[in-house]
């Protein structure tokens, strides 16, 4: 029996004594093995995405590439939430499949313009995050015109943002500001960071973006990823089924997945009238713009909006 948690999620610091308590007291136990983990936050309204947040993957996927003035946002649909140890469906629609390991952050208290300095009062905790990424349905249209990307289209089919395997209070977990992050394909790593490079640190994305779009408890903001991703290899490099993902954050533990194909008979005719591009490996830089210099962790963080 699956239960949706994300009604919860705001009531967390209220409840974390009685929790602690009953399972102090000898609350029932089950292997881990015995059952299916579920996404921990299996329902929320939002999951509010944030791209270009560590120059490594700014400079890998163009080696020129200005620096946005405030994060850039998008969104991802809540249904392609799945849990840390379920599949990844390839959809037939696409031959260019990529992974991209983030940190998430799960709202606790909902709110508009959020000041920096209360952000992590709003934060219920953290979870490790697979921004999964259909490269060329996002990316198909985009040499006809820079406004037919397909960012939500690509990145919202179903089982698309496996999350998990815990939601870590923020007291339980590492500093959200220097977690190293890491992911590997079939054995191989192939990400290897620290959220310390983030261009836009957990409070500024929450300030920024709650600046226009109201949170929510349950809400899910996923911080972007760092340089690795299959897109920018040399050649690309896709994942196909059979492929094992794993993550692991510190503290936050690790998650497993493997790919496998959509079952639907359509699949070949799917592909075959598609209409594809090859612009996601043939980017043309922008003249005159220079590649992003990787923040230094010791340096102060930038803020999006000025405050005083």
């Amino acid at each position: 029996m699956s239960v949706d948690m994300t009604p919860l999620v705001g009531l967390l610091g209220h409840l974390r004594p009685a929790i602690s308590s009953w399972a102090a007291e000898g609350a029932p136990r089950m292997r881990i093995s015995e059952v299916r983990l579920g996404p921990p936050v299996p329902a929320p309204r939002q999951i509010i995405a944030v791209g270009a947040n560590y120059a490594g993957h700014m400079n890998e996927v163009s080696s020129s590439q200005p620096s946005p003035s405030r994060p850039v946002l998008f969104a991802k649909s809540p249904g392609s939430v799945v849990g840390p140890n379920d599949d990844i469906i390839r959809p037939p629609e696409t031959r260019l499949l990529d992974y991209e390991a983030e940190l998430a952050v799960v709202i606790g208290t909902g709110g508009r313009r959020v000041r920096y300095s209360d952000a992590m009062a709003h934060v219920a905790g953290f979870m490790i995050a697979n921004d999964v990424t259909a490269r060329d349905v996002v990316l198909e249209d985009q040499a006809k015109h820079p406004l037919f990307l397909q960012v939500l289209r690509g990145k919202g089919y179903d089982s698309f943002c496996p999350t998990g395997p815990w939601l870590v209070t923020p007291d339980d977990s590492a500093d959200p500001h220097d977690m190293g992050l890491r992911l590997w394909v079939n054995g191989e790593l192939r990400q290897d960071d620290t959220t310390a490079h983030m261009t836009y640190d957990v409070e500024s994305l929450i300030e920024s973006i709650s600046a226009s779009i109201r949170l929510f408890p349950g809400d899910i903001i996923l911080t972007g990823t760092p340089a690795g991703v299959g897109m920018a290899m040399k050649p690309p490099r896709s994942l196909t089924a059979g492929d094992v993902v794993r993550i692991a954050i510190d503290s936050l533990g690790t998650m497993s997945t493997n790919v496998k194909d959509e079952d639907d008979p359509t699949a070949a005719t799917l592909w075959e009238k598609r209409q594809q591009t090859d612009s996601f490996a043939n980017r043309a830089s922008h003249p005159g713009l220079a590649p992003m210099e990787p923040r230094d962790p010791s340096a102060p963080r930038r803020r999006w909006f000025p405050r005083t």
